[in-house]
């Protein structure tokens, strides 16, 4: 009696085997079946993902439909990937589900439940159980296929988020707006920037450089952070009005007083070559002044005169008070015979050209921002005509202009609204439009409509305030 419990004892580790290789079968197709399953899963989920991302981006201007719509398909497939990792059955469900589909009668289950077990009659029913396991085809208790209703939904969601994709999307209009928009407000930002860096560049750097970059610097970012290019033209004039602020009103009397001067000295002998100096450049003009004072003691007593009486005429016709009482004294000085007083006078002459010059410079600084700011303003102005046209804006009945220009003219008005408009007119009202006549403020500035009475003409948006 002891051989049979020995051999008993020893059997197992054989029979153990064949219930592995039974395991890693069922195993293997009920892995199989389970991907397919969770695989349709994830199609459908997939589906559904894109077509709620395609219906959204009908609903609402969305740039990143396509890369949005892309993610969701891996972070759907990794979902269902792990969700097959973790519900994977063990080994005892294996054996009673294919003890139910393959109609073994829990033979399966049961031998796995008493693999270990060395009773009389547990030899036979493995033995058994292994037989019947042999003869049937254990990968169909987990076959691959799919539920004609999972089937039904995958091919809905395929053909409604096709359809989705394939139709014209009203919001592709305004996408494109959108980017058209950015594209000119960076185009405009670049035009300021461009006459930031050509102040920057300037051989004749000025007092006022750096506030003009500064200010420069400012409308360029507030152009390109602005929501569209109407709000960005509201950046413009506020721009141009601080570096108008930069330039010195008293430039042109003093130029026209500096070329008063020219004028005269060029009828005289001994100032011709400073009449031609002042007339190139009033740095230029400034050193011929002072080589001419000092040689005021060399010159006959004809020339003195001569001079003299050019002098007091650029004095009577100066229009800056400084220079015109420097020509006075140098002019009385050398009538006088006084030519020490007359040649510090005209240094003083040449100081005050110095300063002209000074002033031109910094003029020729404030003037190329502003053409620069002007360049932004047009760029800008075009793309909200071109936006006014593709949203079907009209201008309403009476109006003086488009979107897209100011308004000019002379006339008194009365009105409300927002807005900045281009030209050379003027006119009194509430708000922030500069323009009279009747109808809507355009796009040399942006704002909502204003209304007044009077008289005056369209202009062209490329008119300046």
């Amino acid at each position: 009696m002891a051989a049979p419990r020995a051999g008993r004892a020893g059997n197992p580790g054989g029979d153990m085997n064949s219930l592995d290789a039974i395991i890693r079968e069922l195993g293997g197709a009920a892995a199989r079946a389970r991907a397919a399953r969770y695989a349709v899963h994830a199609l459908v989920a997939a589906l559904a993902w894109i077509g709620l991302v395609l219906v959204i981006a009908r609903l609402t201007p969305f740039e990143g439909r396509v890369l949005v719509a892309a993610v969701g398909i891996p972070i759907v497939l990794a979902v269902a990937l792990l969700a097959w990792l973790v519900r994977r059955p063990n080994a005892s469900i294996l054996m009673r589900l294919a003890d139910f589909r393959l109609g073994l009668k829990e033979r399966l289950s049961t031998a796995w439940e008493r693999r270990r077990e060395s009773g009389p009659m547990d030899a036979m029913q493995l033995k058994d159980a292994l037989a019947r396991a042999a003869d049937a085809r254990l990968a169909t208790a987990f076959p691959v296929r799919v539920n004609r209703g999972e089937a039904s939904v995958v091919a809905v969601l395929a053909i409604f988020a096709l359809a989705l994709a394939l139709l014209p999307n009203p919001m592709d209009q305004v996408l494109a707006q959108r980017q058209a928009d950015r594209v000119s407000q960076a185009r405009a930002a670049r035009a300021v920037q461009a006459a930031q860096k050509k102040i920057a560049d300037s051989p004749k750097p000025t007092p006022v450089d750096p506030q003009v970059q500064k200010i420069l610097q400012d409308a360029a970012a507030k152009i390109r952070e602005a929501d569209s290019p109407r709000k960005a033209l509201e950046s413009i004039t506020p721009a141009e009005q601080q570096l108008q602020k930069l330039t010195d009103p008293g430039t042109p009397a003093l130029s026209s007083s500096a070329q008063n001067l020219a004028n005269a000295l060029s009828a005289t002998a001994a100032g011709k070559s400073a009449a031609q100096a002042i007339s190139s450049s009033p740095a230029k003009g400034a050193q011929s002044v002072r080589d001419l004072a000092s040689q005021l003691q060399s010159l006959s007593p004809k020339d003195r005169d001569e001079l003299a009486k050019a002098l007091a005429k650029a004095a009577q016709q100066a229009q800056n008070s400084q220079m015109r009482d420097s020509l006075n004294k140098a002019s009385s000085s050398l009538k006088n015979g006084d030519t020490s007083s007359a040649s510090q006078a005209l240094n003083d002459v040449a100081s005050q050209l110095d300063s002209l010059q000074q002033r031109q410079n910094a003029d020729q600084a404030v003037a190329s921002a502003i053409n620069g700011l002007e360049a932004a303003r047009q760029e800008l102005a075009a793309q909200a005509d071109r936006d006014a046209r593709g949203q079907g804006a009209q201008a309403n009945a009476g109006s003086s202009a488009s979107p897209g220009a100011g308004a000019s003219g002379s006339g008194n008005g009365n009105g409300n609204g927002n807005g900045n408009g281009t030209g050379t007119g003027t006119g009194t009202g509430t708000g922030t439009a500069t323009g009279t006549g009747n109808g809507n403020g355009g796009t040399g500035g942006t704002g909502g409509n204003g209304s007044g009475t009077g008289n005056g003409s369209a202009a062209q948006s490329t008119e300046r305030v």
